[in-house]
């Protein structure tokens, strides 16, 4: 499907702006000590495992992706599969950490990253369901570009529940 100039450039010029949102969101995080990277010893080693299990997981997505484009036929394009695979990476990388304890900084609060969490995953969902409602997820059968948002916060809820039941799991062990 063949798109005008102008329809290109303002995608461009959105996808810059969603960018520069983000980048200024994370510069006004550090600056509030809302995100602090300092990790011990212990946490360094847990992410450089999960780096390499989300590595991992990421090269093997990528070369599904692959496979199914050329035995199935083009079910999404690029960049949903591109995202998609991501998605999967990052979930993995995520889970990872939390479960070794690597996930937050020794500085950094826990309820703070869960709320930051939440609301990541309540305004990505929702611009994933009007994408949906719209009909922009799916065009002539193919998951589309339009699905970004929709996976988006599918990552980050799957990292607050993993984070949740294991933030749960901790305090009831210390409980006991």
């Amino acid at each position: 499907m063949e798109h005008s100039l102008g329809y290109n450039l303002g995608m461009l010029v959105g996808v810059l702006a969603g960018a520069l949102v983000g980048v200024g969101i994370i510069a006004l995080l550090f600056k509030l000590k809302v995100m602090d990277l300092t990790f011990d010893e212990r946490q360094e080693r847990a992410r450089g495992q999960a780096y390499k299990y989300g590595f991992w997981t990421l090269l093997t997505c990528l070369l599904l992706y692959g496979f199914s484009d050329m035995v199935l036929g083009r079910w999404c394009d690029v960049l949903a599969g591109a995202m998609l695979c991501v998605a999967a990476a990052l979930i993995v990388f995520g889970s990872v950490c939390i479960v070794k304890d690597a996930y937050l900084s020794l500085k950094e609060k826990p309820r703070t990253v869960m709320t930051l969490l939440a609301v990541v995953s309540v305004l990505n969902l929702a611009i994933g369901a009007m994408n949906w409602k719209n009909g922009r997820v799916f065009r002539d059968g193919i998951l589309t570009y339009s699905a970004a948002n929709g996976i988006c916060g599918a990552i980050t809820l799957t990292i607050l529940v993993v984070y949740v039941v294991n933030y749960l799991l901790d305090k009831q062990e210390a409980g006991e």
